[in-house]
């Protein structure tokens, strides 16, 4: 009669406790990098979308019909209220903003489009 050795039954209880313990390690480890790669591209799209919008409201702006400028510089405000737009992209798309918007429809109906408390600064013409 062969009597299998301690250290082999030992080892084979540890290995049917931990390999579904090593399993839930795996399924857990899949969804976390599921989920982290999921962020990345809604992360993307975000900004895709972001871009797209800005374009479109530019070319709008830039091509000097009234109504046009007037849904350009609309839609640029209300992107900048908006949680489609990110934090790092703000600066840039209210920079443009300001830059298209005062060159194209003036300080002053620009400032009425815009929020009531920012306020307007136009530069020189050296200077933007």
């Amino acid at each position: 009669m062969s009597v299998i050795p301690t250290w082999i039954s030992i080892v084979g209880v540890v290995m049917t406790v931990l390999s579904p313990l090593l399993a839930l390690g795996g399924v857990f480890l899949g969804s976390y990098l599921t989920r982290k790669s999921d962020r990345e591209l809604d992360v993307w799209r975000h900004r895709e979308e972001t871009m797209r919008m800005v374009r479109w409201a530019v070319e709008q702006i830039l091509e000097g019909e009234d109504a046009g400028t007037d849904a350009g510089v609309v839609t640029l405000r209300s992107l900048m209220r908006s949680e489609l737009l990110q934090a790092e992209d703000y600066d840039l798309v209210a920079a443009l903003t300001a830059a298209v918007a005062i060159d194209r429809i003036g300080a002053s109906a620009y400032a009425d489009i815009a929020d009531t408390d920012i306020e307007v600064v136009e530069g020189d013409s050296d200077h933007g």
